[in-house]
């Protein structure tokens, strides 16, 4: 190999033994090196890795679940506004027709105790009247007179589509037959429907919870 008798030269075998040394070295030298760079190169993939920060999808059912609700708040809403089934000028008529009514439903005297019905006769349906003319009104001592001075319209909620309701307040007077006066005041819930091309009232509730 070479031209070196390393049978019977020392110095051929020194320098084969050299040689193989030196090839050994460099291999080993070779593959420290492979072995360093693949390992660095795996490091820095694994740190790159983790400096990422992996961001999952919004969530999009809260999202859902809340405009949801709100569309289902609002047709819930809706649902009881009377504006969405009556135009503007019904509900007008309506609250004129109810204001009227109460006033003169709720006016009162001992001494003609079927006075305000008749009063009120033409603001009401036939049905309702025949209902209230069994109910023989009687008004306790200390109100048997009774005032109106003020009248107040407050807001209701309401589904029907056919029928109007009023929230109307009455503020007066109760006077006893001695002439001992108190204020008053007292809430009716008037209900109003069109019939016959007129609006007259189908029912009322005096001082109940609406």
């Amino acid at each position: 190999m070479f031209g070196w008798d390393i049978h019977n030269s020392q110095s051929d075998r020194i320098k084969l033994f050299s040689f193989l040394l030196a090839v050994f070295l460099i291999i080993g030298f070779a593959a420290s090196f492979v072995f360093r760079s693949s390992h660095d190169t795996t490091s820095k993939t694994v740190e790159r890795g983790s400096d990422q920060t992996v961001e999952s999808p919004p969530d999009q059912s809260g999202n859902k679940e809340t405009n949801q609700n709100k569309t289902t708040s609002s047709e819930e809403e809706n649902k009881y506004d009377q504006s969405e089934h009556f135009t503007e000028e019904e509900l007008e008529e309506s609250q004129d027709i109810a204001v009227a009514f109460t006033e003169s439903f709720h006016a009162y005297s001992a001494d003609e105790p079927n006075a305000y019905l008749e009063k009120s006769r033409p603001l009401m349906t036939a049905a309702l009247y025949k209902k209230k003319s069994g109910d023989n009104r009687r008004e306790p001592i200390g109100r048997s007179y009774l005032t109106v001075k003020e009248t107040d319209v407050t807001p209701v909620v309401n589904k029907s589509t056919s029928a109007i309701r009023w929230n109307v307040m009455v503020t007066g007077e109760a006077k006893s037959p001695d002439g001992t006066g108190t204020e008053t005041e007292d809430w009716y819930v008037v209900s109003v429907r069109h019939e016959e091309g007129e609006w007259k009232v189908e029912d009322v509730r005096v001082n109940v919870s609406n």
